[in-house]
């Protein structure tokens, strides 16, 4: 037996569009349009300020569309002098993961930068969730966003990523925007600890050769033709990924057409395989 799975992943850039104007409600009705069964978000705010008028982006969102979800601060401040929403007294900025199903158990981890490199301006992290459709194997989903500087830092924390997925079993998936081309040689140790990305994995090729992965490394990262996905005006830059492990094999890729962030959504939708399909 088998069934299917749609999964995309947002930089929804704290809800505004390439020319920062808020607008959360077009983020949810992008969204709504993708009709996933599981969504990873990066750059959600969470009370962080005026910039997104101190909402809770993460709730805001589930409640537009009907979903359950769940939030993992990368940044965490205490409250300034904005208002308080809620029950929310911090200042919050992070990732975000929102499906139909149920979520039993969702944690944040923070990644590390690279040692020699000093400290990252902004923190990064992994959120990690199990999610379990009805009458299914639970799927683990694992949402992230890596640095934007160096690759020197992006290896580190992908390494950092397969230390925590190491002892997975079962099907899962890492959803993000990774700012890197997946052929990039910095994301080379998710191919070799098991992770299939959706593109190669539809064309059933193997990853690029060490020697062509190389000279890709060389280029401006992100540069790769087809399913680009920044920024949202002109796409010329692949550097949000869709990544899987186990039972899951990829169907279809897509890139969404909205503007209403700076980056566009991507859409996977795979063929969740069972014992005896």
């Amino acid at each position: 037996m088998s069934a299917q799975l749609r999964v995309a992943t947002y930089n929804i850039h704290h809800g505004a569009d390439g020319r920062d104007r808020l607008d959360l409600a077009r983020i949810a009705e992008t969204l709504a349009g993708l009709r996933a069964d599981v969504i990873g978000l990066q750059e959600v705010d969470v009370a962080f300020g005026a910039r997104s008028a101190f909402e809770n982006q993460a709730a805001g969102l589930a409640e537009m569309l009907g979903l359950r979800g769940c939030f993992g601060a990368a940044i965490d401040h205490a409250a300034d002098d904005g208002p308080a929403r809620g029950e929310q007294h911090r200042r919050q900025y992070g990732l975000a993961l929102l499906t139909p199903h149920e979520i039993t158990a969702h944690r944040m981890r923070q990644l590390p930068g690279h040692p020699a490199l000093g400290p990252l301006r902004e923190p990064r992290g992994l959120l990690s969730a199990t999610v379990h459709p009805a009458g299914q194997e639970p799927l683990q989903v694992h949402v992230t966003h890596l640095d934007h500087e160096h690759r020197g830092h992006r290896t580190a924390q992908v390494l950092r990523i397969l230390e925590h997925t190491s002892a997975l079993d079962g099907p899962a998936l890492l959803l993000g925007d990774l700012n890197a081309d997946p052929s990039a040689a910095e994301l080379g140790p998710l191919s070799a600890g098991g992770w299939r990305e959706a593109a190669v994995d539809l064309r059933g090729a193997m990853p690029r050769s060490p020697v062509t992965a190389k000279l890709a490394a060389a280029l401006p990262f992100g540069r790769s033709p087809g399913r680009a996905t920044f920024p949202s005006r002109l796409p010329l830059l692949r550097i949000d990924s869709i990544w899987s492990r186990g039972a899951l094999e990829a169907t279809g890729l897509e890139v969404g057409a909205s503007h209403a962030s700076d980056h566009r959504p991507l859409l996977a939708t795979f063929q969740r395989l069972r014992a005896g399909s």
